[in-house]
C-alpha cells in the first residue's frame, strides 16, 4: 500500500477494521499509527480530528484548511462514523470514488510523461548524437587541413 493515496490508504484501515469488529475510532488510530515513519499532511490533519474530536473541541474550523472536497468528506464521514452511525456503505462508495480519482490522476500523468521526457531528450542526448554524427566527419576534415 506505499503508493496509494492517504485518503484511500484510510479508507482500506478503516473499512477493514469495521469488517473486523473493530470501531471506527480503532481503524483511524491503526491507520496513523501505520504513518509514523512518512508523515503526510493528512496524516496530521486526521491525528489533529480525532485529538479535537475527543475532547469535544470545534474539529470543524480546520476544516477549511483541507484542499481535497475528497479528504474533507471523508473526514465528515468518519465523524460521523465516530458518533455510532453506521457508514460502511458509505466508505465503501467513497472508497470507489476515490480510486475512479485516483486512477484518472495516474492516467493523467502518464499522459505528461512523453512530453516531459521529450525536455531531457533534446538537452543531454541529442547533443550526443550531433558528436556521433559529425564527429567522424569534422575528424577526416581536421586530417585534410593538416595535410
Amino acid at each position: 500500500m506505499e503508493g496509494l493515496s492517504p485518503p484511500l490508504k484510510c479508507l482500506i484501515e478503516v473499512r477493514s477494521a469495521l469488517q473486523n469488529g473493530e470501531s471506527v475510532r480503532t481503524g483511524i488510530l491503526r491507520y496513523a499509527n501505520h504513518q509514523t515513519e512518512n508523515t503526510c499532511e493528512f496524516t496530521n490533519v486526521l491525528r489533529q480530528f480525532v485529538f479535537d474530536w475527543e475532547r469535544g473541541l470545534d474539529w470543524r474550523a480546520r476544516l477549511p484548511m483541507i484542499q481535497s472536497p475528497y479528504r474533507r468528506a471523508l473526514i465528515e464521514l468518519l465523524e460521523i462514523g465516530l458518533a455510532g452511525e453506521p457508514v460502511q456503505t458509505a466508505l465503501e462508495e467513497m472508497q470507489k470514488e476515490v480510486q475512479l480519482v485516483c486512477d484518472a490522476e495516474i492516467k493523467a500523468r502518464v499522459e505528461m510523461l512523453p512530453l516531459q521526457m521529450l525536455f531531457p531528450l533534446l538537452l543531454l542526448m541529442f547533443p550526443a548524437y550531433l558528436l556521433l554524427l559529425f564527429g567522424p566527419l569534422v575528424s577526416s576534415f581536421i586530417q585534410e587541413m593538416a595535410k
